[in-house]
């Protein structure tokens, strides 16, 4: 796990900075502009491009060595807070300068990830896969928390560039521990075989999506997913709305403060642990859970304490979803084909956000409000109360039935039931770290 923990630390150290520039730029931009619709474009500008990259990362970090794509993607994306800080101190910085870097950014941070999650299998033992991407768990949330704080505490301090500053200053860091890990482990097994057949691009960005057809366990488990992260990304944008409907602001940020420590607490149990048994009966309880939480933060009423209790068990469960669900994938698929194959999962779960962000309002006004206020008012409309705050906890009961019908319909197939037994895991070859030299 040595070489994993020097890789992690700076990837960590990379996320908490990427994620302050993020908030940096986000209130820089708001504030010149005042625009929420300039404020959703600088959004879209830095997801879309990296989702339409994804085929292509999964294509190359098949083909050549992973640590080798980690290196240009973070030295790619470092170029844009470099240019953003040249800008800024020239006085020149515009917000179409923002969106376009933030553009450029987001397709080298795309090859990130399938080359990160592909390396873990390849300098890591099976038996610590969950420990692993437990330890990814925590760079994931304390990249958000830890971004976000230092982000708004030192935008007043030292301003965008401060924080264009402190990002680069991470990018550096990656950069030398992934340069690092070399020497303890100079070599790692080449993920291709050498006289395998290099097709076109295209054809094999086809591949990853391909292997995921042909095996029925892995397919339903990804169609599971496609639901799951929908309803459950849907019900996290509502859940400002559901409290500043009944509570103010410094309530929201207790709830949202104890849902990261959730989050956090439990990826760093996920982290020293060894592995559940059953994985996928793992995530499937794990979507119980979340079901239920929806259901009782739908028929709180608002009450802040239970909110506060969802929001934890919530973002908890997240945590051990993630680490189980990475752990799962990195077992079953051969190493040669994991760029292009978890380059497919990203896509989903990056696709959620987006998707829910667009029909979390007209669903909770065209289906939650009619609801609360109409046929079911005298029923779960009384759990749910009315207005602004009932359609949307109108919109969390409703979103935890439909989990619940999810998962009792992914439970029926039995390649998805039975998948860790039918299913054999692929042969990993990890490295070994070279033995040092005999004293003289």
């Amino acid at each position: 796990m040595r070489v994993f923990n020097l890789v992690w630390a700076g990837q960590a150290a990379s996320l908490i900075g990427s994620r302050m520039t993020t908030f940096g730029i986000g209130v820089w931009v708001f504030a010149r502009t005042g625009s929420t619709t300039a404020f959703a474009t600088l959004i879209l500008a830095g997801s879309l491009p990296g989702l339409l990259t994804l085929p292509l990362a999964g294509v190359l970090t098949d083909r050549f060595d992973r640590r080798r794509i980690m290196l240009l993607s973070d030295i790619g994306t470092a170029a844009t807070p470099l240019a953003l800080l040249a800008l800024n101190a020239a006085g020149l910085l515009r917000p179409w300068h923002l969106y376009a870097m933030v553009a450029v950014g987001a397709v080298f941070q795309a090859f990130q990830w399938p080359a990160f999650s592909s390396l873990i299998t390849q300098i890591v033992a099976k038996d610590d896969l969950s420990r692993a991407n437990g330890r990814v768990g925590v760079a994931e949330a304390g990249g958000i928390v830890l971004g976000d704080l230092l982000g708004g505490t030192l935008y007043a301090v030292v301003g965008l560039g401060g924080l264009l500053l402190v990002d680069l200053t991470s990018f550096c860091l990656a950069v030398c521990t992934t340069l690092l890990s070399y020497r303890l482990l100079p070599i790692i097994p080449a993920a291709r075989p050498k006289d395998a057949e290099r097709r076109p691009v295209h054809a094999e960005m086809a591949e990853g999506w391909r292997f995921i057809r042909q095996r029925g366990g892995l397919l339903g488990l990804l169609v599971f997913f496609a639901f799951y992260n929908l309803t459950m990304a849907m019900a996290l944008v509502l859940v400002t709305p559901l409290v500043l409907s009944s509570h103010p602001p410094s309530t929201l940020g207790v709830i949202n403060a104890v849902g990261a420590v959730g989050m956090i607490g439990v990826s760093g149990v996920m982290s020293v642990t060894r592995q559940p048994r059953r994985l996928v009966r793992a995530v499937l309880l794990v979507a119980v859970l979340h079901s239920g939480l929806l259901l009782a933060m739908g028929g709180s009423h608002g009450a802040p304490v239970l909110l506060t209790v969802g929001m934890f068990g919530v973002l908890g469960g997240y945590a051990v979803t993630n680490a189980v669900t990475a752990t799962l994938w990195q077992r079953k698929t051969p190493a040669s084909v994991q760029g292009r194959v978890f380059s497919v999962r990203r896509m989903i779960a990056w696709s959620a956000d987006p998707i829910a962000f667009a029909v979390a309002g007209p669903v909770t006004e065209y289906v939650g409000r009619p609801l609360a206020e109409g046929p079911l008012t005298d029923s779960a409309g009384r759990l749910t109360g009315t207005g602004t705050g009932g359609a949307v906890a109108m919109v969390f009961v409703l979103s935890g039935l439909l989990l619940a019908l999810v998962v009792a319909v992914t439970c029926v197939p039995r390649a998805v039931r039975r998948m860790e037994r039918d299913l054999p895991d692929a042969e990993q070859p990890v490295a070994e770290p070279v033995p040092a030299a005999p004293a003289p």
